[in-house]
């Protein structure tokens, strides 16, 4: 990962915001930068990992520069990064199913902000055929994305995001398909990442996704269950929530279409391949060197994946 000096590319008015909101100035992102910089250094099992100013930043955001919080976030992202090869090991946006699993568009951010400066993320986890791909191949290639994403999009961790569920062609199979332990790892990490959405859309529902909405939502601590929103088929209900104008077409908006963000996004990981390699090799935890008792998948998930709440926001 690139060891520059942190500048911010954000405009005056979204930096006034962070400041209002977060408490932010020149001087408390450098004091923040610093602390976490010596703070990576006496942790013996973090001091491999080249975390650059950048980053630091956005985790400091994300935790409204609460120190507590940004040490706890730093430290559960790598170790998750560490005991999941199965989303975090073969980072390379060549490899033939990596490639067939970009093309699907299973995750797909947009181009604009919405009406209240929020990222917006469509999801679409019935795009694929669930007999030829593997799970861990869309969810490998999702990551990948979002790493991509947030390496580009500063204002992301200031103003938040928000997500849309596009259930469409979601079937049994879908459902099947994914072992259950895979499923609650891979919720389990999402929320230990920088931000949490603000809110969750789900819209094109059918019988097969109420049938695992309860699934899901047992995952979620209370604050996030709070932020889910089934709209079904009604459009003008999604519309209240995020601005149209910058939907894709596809859902009556003037934005990209849903097969020009995916092309768009390929290809965009494909120009960070080098980074998103280096990041495999770098942004891991060592656990023969972390004081006390290392950490193994068993003690995070449990046994057989069994899932264990988070309550950090």
């Amino acid at each position: 990962m690139s060891t520059k000096a942190f500048q911010t590319q954000l405009s005056q008015v979204i930096l006034k915001r962070a400041q209002s909101e977060l408490g932010e100035d020149e001087d408390r992102r450098q004091q923040v930068i610093a602390i976490v910089k010596k703070l990576m250094t006496q942790q013996p099992h973090l001091q491999r990992i080249r975390l650059d100013e950048y980053s630091i930043i956005c985790f400091a955001r994300g935790c409204k520069y609460s120190l507590e919080k940004i040490k706890i976030k730093i430290d559960l992202q790598f170790t998750l990064r560490t005991a999941l090869p199965e989303f975090f090991s073969g980072w390379d946006p060549m490899k033939p199913r990596i490639q067939d699993a970009l093309a699907c568009g299973s995750f797909l951010p947009l181009l604009d902000y919405d009406q209240h400066d929020r990222k917006v993320i469509i999801m679409r986890p019935g795009c694929f055929d669930p007999m030829l791909f593997k799970p861990e191949d869309i969810d490998k290639a999702n990551f990948m994305i979002s790493d991509t994403m947030g390496r580009e999009d500063e204002q992301m961790f200031v103003t938040g995001m928000v997500i849309i569920v596009d259930v469409q062609g979601f079937s049994l199979n879908h459902l099947t398909q994914k072992p259950l332990a895979l499923f609650k790892k891979q919720m389990y990490f999402l929320q230990s990442a920088p931000i949490s959405p603000k809110t969750i859309n789900f819209i094109r529902t059918n019988s097969v996704f109420h049938s695992a909405y309860n699934m899901v939502t047992n995952m979620l601590n209370d604050k996030m269950k709070q932020r889910l929103k089934v709209h079904g088929s009604d459009f003008q209900s999604l519309y209240k929530e995020i601005d149209r104008r910058i939907l894709p077409k596809d859902y009556g908006g003037d934005g990209l279409s849903l097969a020009e963000l995916t092309d768009l996004w390929k290809q965009k990981v494909e120009e960070q391949r080098d980074s998103l390699m280096e990041s495999e090799r770098n942004l891991r935890v060592d656990e023969s060197r972390r004081p006390g008792k290392a950490k193994t998948a068993q003690d995070i998930f449990g046994i057989e994946g069994s899932f264990r709440k988070l309550n950090i926001d």
